[in-house]
């Protein structure tokens, strides 16, 4: 326990060096910098990739149903019957 305490003493006095003699707001750093992550063998490697394409696919084909599924919304042009849509201007026929 003493030798970790004294690590850390070392790793403070450290910081405050490089900082201008700011002490550290957290230990956060100390703790981080032995998490160090093993390199993954070629196969594990492969098997991410693959994950991560199959991950973008989805995530693609989401993005494709929501543009499918709006339609914009504007004038249109013909009635229902297919003939185009007469605009009455001017006075109505009531006048």
């Amino acid at each position: 326990m003493e030798k970790m305490l004294n690590e850390r003493r070392d790793w403070v006095n450290e910081k405050r060096g490089q900082n201008l003699g700011k002490v550290p707001e957290d230990c956060k750093g100390f703790y981080d910098r032995l998490n160090v992550e093993a390199p993954l063998s070629p196969e594990e490697e492969a098997a991410r990739a693959g994950e991560e394409d199959e991950a973008a696919a989805k995530k693609g084909k989401k993005k494709e149903k929501k543009k499918e599924g709006k339609k914009k919304k504007g004038k249109k042009d013909k009635d229902d019957d297919g003939k185009p849509q007469t605009i009455n201007i001017g006075p109505s026929e009531i006048v």
